[in-house]
């Protein structure tokens, strides 16, 4: 065995029911807050907001303009691939993210 390695394996967000996204969700808030450095926090909130998003449901998430959780430009989704939202945000000609980060701007 690996010393300080964790070898238990996790299934993949989409294959958990919406209780165990939840314990996940509480799991990854709990480390956020605990966590040292930014770039460590930055890599827990994304997975977190990767989890949350197999809890919403895609067809919620029509194209259009969206704000995207601490980003300042407006985000154009083009189009869904299951979780993820893709468009263009300002000058970047291709972007993705979760759709737990999207809001509708209207």
């Amino acid at each position: 065995m690996l010393e300080g390695v964790n070898t238990t394996m996790k299934r993949l967000y989409s294959q958990m029911s919406p209780s165990e996204l939840e314990e996940e969700m509480k799991q990854l808030r709990e480390e956020m807050g605990r966590a040292e450095f930014p770039s460590q926090k930055a890599v827990l909130e994304r997975k977190y907001y990767t989890a949350m998003a197999y809890t919403l449901n895609p067809d919620d998430f029509p194209p259009g303009l969206y704000k995207i959780e601490h980003v300042q430009l407006p985000f154009e989704v083009r189009y869904l691939n299951g979780i993820m939202a893709w468009g263009t945000i300002g000058d970047d000609p291709e972007a993705s993210y979760p759709i737990s980060m999207l809001t509708p701007l209207r």
